[in-house]
């Protein structure tokens, strides 16, 4: 099941907690970075050339974060291994085994990715990015 929450609403929801005295204090907004990508709205696992799942829908401002099972892949924005034929990438999170990249999406459109290293078996997913 894929759950998508704003920060927005999340720090709402944190204040009602706090002045409930249900709690002491709340998270910050975190580093907007690749690496800490903002609000957590969905994990997409990376493994088996595969990306599980390989589409999602979030909204403008959410952010997506890939974790790494098994094998080398990257994350890479567009539609194509050549980057001559496709130069204004949103994102690439370099071929790795492990760990985990985030982006966060600013913009509403199709946000097409693959993986550098499966690209010709079909390794590829989008992020529908509504506003």
């Amino acid at each position: 099941m894929f759950i998508r929450a704003s920060f927005a609403a999340r720090r709402s929801a944190c204040a009602i907690i706090v002045a409930l005295g249900l709690a002491t204090a709340c998270g910050s907004d975190p580093a907007d970075t690749d690496e800490n990508p903002g609000p957590f709205t969905g994990t997409i696992t990376v493994q088996s050339n595969s990306f599980s799942p390989a589409s999602v829908t979030i909204a403008v401002g959410d952010s997506v974060t890939w974790r790494w099972a098994d094998g080398s892949h990257s994350v890479t924005q567009g539609t194509t291994p050549d980057a001559s034929q496709d130069p204004a990438r949103l994102f690439d999170s370099g071929v790795r085994s492990s760990g985990t990249f985030g982006h966060r999406f600013t913009s509403a459109g199709t946000v097409p990715y693959f993986c550098r290293v499966h690209f010709y078996m079909g390794m590829n997913g989008t992020i529908t990015v509504t506003p």
